[in-house]
């Protein structure tokens, strides 16, 4: 069973299967997205866990809300390059840097959720990096899936910002 297929369980849910656009979507984005990125958006769509955190996703076809995130990170980068400071020691991700910050979600209590994206690397093997809002990224050697899996379900994970684990059944709230 994959990541995405345990945590479609985990909040009692049906997988979707939604038609997407990837290569439209890889193409804005800048290169190939993680496999496993891929199958959670064909199976939960756009929504949000435990009124807590939202991984941007995908309605089907060629919307993107992962694309329109880093898009606009980079619009704000570069009408105020002071922003950049808040992706170090990394760089964030786009034309002419294909290593850096690609942020897949956010937490209502300002937590990031992203890649260290390396475009000359399989994307399968990019890591997850978590932050409290202003703090320090803390690097995670594992796939989006089965770092919101065990954020939602595992109370020996780290938490942020007060949420983790609650031994409370998770959810999932498709966005309307």
């Amino acid at each position: 069973m994959t990541w995405v297929e345990q945590l479609v369980s985990a909040v009692n849910e049906r997988a979707l299967d939604l038609a997407i656009d990837w290569p439209r979507i890889e193409s804005r984005i800048g290169g190939a997205l993680p496999t496993d990125y891929r199958e959670f958006c064909e199976s939960f769509g756009s929504g949000e866990f435990c009124d807590y955190l939202t991984v941007y996703a995908s309605r089907g076809g060629a919307d993107s809300e992962l694309a329109e995130s880093q898009e606009a990170n980079r619009q704000i980068v570069e009408q105020h390059p002071v922003v950049m400071k808040g992706y170090r020691p990394y760089g964030l991700q786009g034309p002419g840097h294909t290593v850096g910050i690609l942020q897949w979600g956010a937490s209502s209590q300002g937590d990031e959720f992203a890649w260290l994206a390396d475009g000359s690397s399989n994307p399968d093997k990019w890591p997850v990096l978590a932050r409290e809002d202003a703090g320090g990224w803390r690097h995670y050697d594992m796939s989006m899936s089965k770092f919101v899996y065990r954020l939602l379900v595992d109370e020996s994970f780290e938490d942020f910002g007060g949420f983790g684990a609650t031994g409370q059944a998770p959810y999932f709230t498709p966005s309307s």
